[in-house]
């Protein structure tokens, strides 16, 4: 019998399954691990949440169908918040549901869209969200609401679409994407097709919409199937709302106007809008920014889960000190001691690791396998063959089939955990985790609960965010209950940027035939005159209507993402794909000629053969190695063009205008396995440089604004022993850390959206001290440099507020202490950064 199976089949018939928990004792785990950090000298604080019962919703009405329906998904009852989404859903509200990760805001919007999609064969309805996976994930949750074959259910399924028979009614659903960088083996032209026709649940993505969008101004192709879908929608359903901050918000909020003025102009103004969040301090107000629909037409908001709440233990986990050494124990050495004391007296609990980066969650998911393997074999535990993982990497770059069979070898108990990036933070159901480890802070609160959100689902659950040796999170960890205490960031958007505006305004136009009637119902009248004021000759005026007289636009991506990169490994004639949507910036990293990396099966290294720019691919070949490298990149900043003088004094100037940002590869360290030797540095002849164009906002000082910046600091130098370069270099990394952190809040964008960078001596400015603000996107086009140089009195007046209200001395979280910073909040001087902020706003009001 086995010579008759192929290897590959063999495997299949293996059960290779752990003998993992269904029950987990969390209490027990916390106070072994409480042990552990008294031996080890690590400081924990343990943040306790505690169990609460559920609060059921027993009035709800529902028709007997649907109530055989939940029963059969095992659902007995509604809980409160989701019966008050339903009902508001139900009366015609636009509805914002805010609640916890895993409290069933996806059952909340679907009963009352399938029951319409039951009743109305003609009813459509839209689900957008800004994650390809999290789409495809929903999809896969849809089907579950097809009648079962004993109730004559019959449906037609193919990857990506699906004919659906729900109680006996027919419904079409299914995916679209675009195919840009989609292998051609793995396209789903003939699916997108029967969604485009047939289906009346699309659910894509917004920057797929965008383009979608297009085609309502064509007789022919897909323009006819689209105004079908837009004359019957009825809901329109916005998943991740808290992700559509800044400026893909701004973007987004215009794609959606175009939406709804598609719908309008074909008679249908039936369209509600239910929109789905993290925690965030603004759902609503979001949800009204984005969607343009406010007062009378706003949202209903839904606050607060009344799902059950399973008992989970939050650790804030500060590796102590070295034995008979001044600095701190890494990081990940308490992570293998922590993993050890999880998997030992019979303990199985499923993890989950979030890590800062994809090649970390790459090697680190290879060590744990050796290292808890070992533990596991001394201990007696298991038998397991050494050929079995029990960690597997989860990131982004992972091809699609990769990243699902990981998943679904995690539920099926064949390997303990992952270790991840932020890839598994959104709402991807995974129910069977009890450990999740983040490996520092993630940036956010946000960003923070949605990871611990990941475990405690069905039975307690256990937390530890271990905190790097980085000022920030040291602050945290010396003040925990102040961390527990932060609220919720703001979610802020700018619909009336007039960059953004006078772009998708021409989008409009094009999909309404050249006509926009009534465009003050969808965008400020102020902002509109302002725009349409700058290019007079490409409209006109009639009758309340805006007529476009230009030429056809060319659609350009909401974001412009770069090109990207596929990594093979050739197999005769075939090539496999390793990673995918690698790109510019990871590539002269991580995938240069002769670099070496882990493949995804945690076994095999690769080295790069050759880089093909022309196809975008990276050719890699199997190797022998114990090691693998990490690129030595350096970037650089270049004035390439000056468009406006915003000051200019003869101490110091403010400019806007076009910079290069270069990124170049100019060697790369051989690191070895289990540091069994010293890392090692090979310089490349080739340095791979990779550059993009943006636009920036910049001061820069002259030697005489440097001697009176001298002149003030000097008292502050005499008492703090450091050298006018040291200070000035530490005050005014302060300013740019205060400036960028209320740049968010008054030019209405996202910390993502900007870069920022200050230096005493840099070669950008002929060797003197300098700011830069600069846009994000490659090519600039957002229009946030300009709003910054506009604004930027009243950004140092907000500056100066946060660092002279706090009431520390050296700096903090609260006032200049950045997680983002690249050059780990050192140096940074507050008291000299207060100085150089007065000595800027005197230069402003002048």
């Amino acid at each position: 019998m086995d010579g008759m199976l192929m290897a590959e089949e063999v495997e299949l018939l293996v059960d290779n399954r752990l003998p993992v928990q269904q029950a987990f004792q969390s209490e027990e785990l916390v106070e072994e691990l409480l042990e552990l950090s008294k031996r080890i000298r690590s400081e924990v604080h343990v943040h306790e949440i505690e169990a609460k019962q559920g609060a059921f919703d027993e009035n709800i009405a529902m028709a007997g169908w649907m109530n055989r329906k939940l029963q059969s998904m095992g659902i007995e009852k509604l809980y409160a918040h989701q019966g008050e989404a339903i009902q508001a859903i139900r009366q015609g509200q636009n509805v914002v549901i805010s609640t916890k990760t895993a409290s069933g805001k996806s059952l909340a919007y679907n009963i009352p869209i399938v029951e319409k999609l039951v009743s109305d064969s003609d009813a459509c309805a839209l689900y957008l969200s800004p994650f390809k996976a999290l789409v495809m994930d929903q999809f896969a949750n849809l089907r579950k609401w097809a009648d079962s074959d004993e109730d004559g259910g019959s449906s037609l399924n193919m990857d990506g679409y699906s004919k659906l028979l729900v109680n006996g009614k027919e419904v079409a659903a299914g995916i679209l994407q675009g195919q840009r960088n989609v292998p051609e083996h793995m396209r789903k032209d003939q699916a997108s097709s029967l969604v485009f026709s047939q289906g009346r649940y699309w659910m894509t993505n917004v920057h797929y919409l965008h383009l979608i969008l297009q085609s309502a101004s064509t007789g022919q192709g897909k323009g006819p199937q689209l105004l079908r879908f837009l004359k019957n929608l009825r809901y329109i359903v916005i998943d991740e709302l808290h992700q559509y901050s800044g400026l893909l918000g701004s973007k987004v909020s215009l794609v959606i106007r175009r939406l709804r003025m598609l719908c309008e102009r074909l008679g249908n103004k039936q369209v509600q809008f239910i929109a789905c969040s993290a925690t965030i301090a603004n759902p609503k107000y979001l949800a009204e920014e984005l969607t343009g629909k406010r007062g009378i037409q706003g949202f209903h908001e839904v606050m607060g889960s009344r799902a059950p709440v399973e008992n989970k233990d939050i650790l804030l986990w500060n590796p102590g000190h070295a034995d008979m050494e001044q600095k701190k124990r890494a990081v990940i050495s308490d992570l293998y001691e922590i993993l050890r004391t999880v998997y030992t007296n019979g303990r199985w609990p499923r993890s989950i690791i979030f890590s800062s980066n994809r090649q970390q969650a790459q090697l680190l998911s290879c060590e744990l396998n050796m290292i808890i393997r070992t533990h596991l074999h001394e201990h007696g535990q298991v038998e397991s063959d050494d050929r079995q993982e029990l960690f597997l990497p989860y990131h982004s770059y992972l091809p699609q089939e990769t990243k699902e069979r990981t998943i679904r070898k995690l539920e099926q108990g064949e390997i303990l955990g992952i270790v991840t990036t932020n890839a598994l933070e959104v709402g991807i159901d995974v129910k069977c985790l009890d450990l999740c480890i983040l490996l520092g802070y993630p940036g956010s609160q946000a960003s923070f609960w949605q990871q611990a959100g990941r475990v405690g689902r069905n039975r307690a659950g256990v937390v530890i965010m271990m905190m790097q040796e980085e000022p920030l999170q040291q602050y945290f960890a010396r003040n925990p209950g102040e961390f527990f205490q932060q609220s919720p960031e703001s979610a802020t958007i700018n619909i009336s940027n007039p960059r953004l505006l006078k772009e998708h305004l021409v989008y409009a136009a094009n999909e309404q035939g050249g006509t926009i009637n009534s465009a003050v119902n969808y965008v400020r009248s102020s902002a509109l005159r302002k725009v349409v004021a700058e290019v007079e000759d490409q409209w006109q005026h009639v009758d309340g209507k805006l007529m476009y007289q230009g030429e056809t636009p060319r659609y350009q991506a909401l974001f412009t993402m770069g090109e990207t990169y596929t990594v093979v490994v050739k197999n005769g004639w075939n090539e496999e794909i390793l990673f995918q949507h690698v790109d510019a910036r990871s590539l002269i990293r991580d995938y240069h000629v002769d670099a070496v990396f882990l493949g995804s099966d945690n076994r095999t290294f690769y080295k790069v053969k050759w880089v093909n720019s022309r196809q975008r691919k990276v050719a890699a070949e199997p190797v022998r190695a114990d090691y693998h490298t990490r690129g030595i990149v350096r970037d650089s900043i270049e004035v390439n063009n000056l468009t406006q003088s915003v000051l200019d004094m003869d101490q110091m100037k403010a400019n806007i205008g076009n910079i290069i940002v270069k990124r170049s590869t100019f060697g790369y360290k051989k690191v070895y396995l289990h540091n069994s030797k010293p890392p090692e540095t090979v310089q490349l002849t080739n340095t791979y440089p990779v550059s993009f164009q943006t636009e920036a906002f910049w001061l820069m000082w002259d030697e005489q604004g440097k001697s009176q910046i001298k002149g003030l600091l000097m008292e502050l130098q005499a008492q703090s022993g450091l050298t006018f370069e040291e200070l000035f270099e530490g005050s005014i990394h302060a300013v740019e850390h205060a400036l960028s952190a209320v740049i968010p809040s008054v030019v209405k964008c996202s910390n993502a959206d900007f870069q920022h960078i200050s230096f005493y001596s840099g070669s950008a400015l002929f060797g003197m001290p300098g700011l830069f603000f600069y846009d994000s996107q490659a090519g600039g086009g957002s229009g946030i440099v300009e709003v910054v140089a506009e604004k930027f009195g009243i950004l140092l007046a907000k500056a100066k507020q946060i660092m002279s209200s706090c009431v520390c001395s050296d700096g903090c979280p609260s006032c200049i202490q950045l997680f983002q910073c690249e050059r780990q909040n050192e140096p940074l001087h507050k008291e000299g950064g207060l100085i150089v902020l007065e000595y800027l706003m005197d230069s402003w009001k002048n």
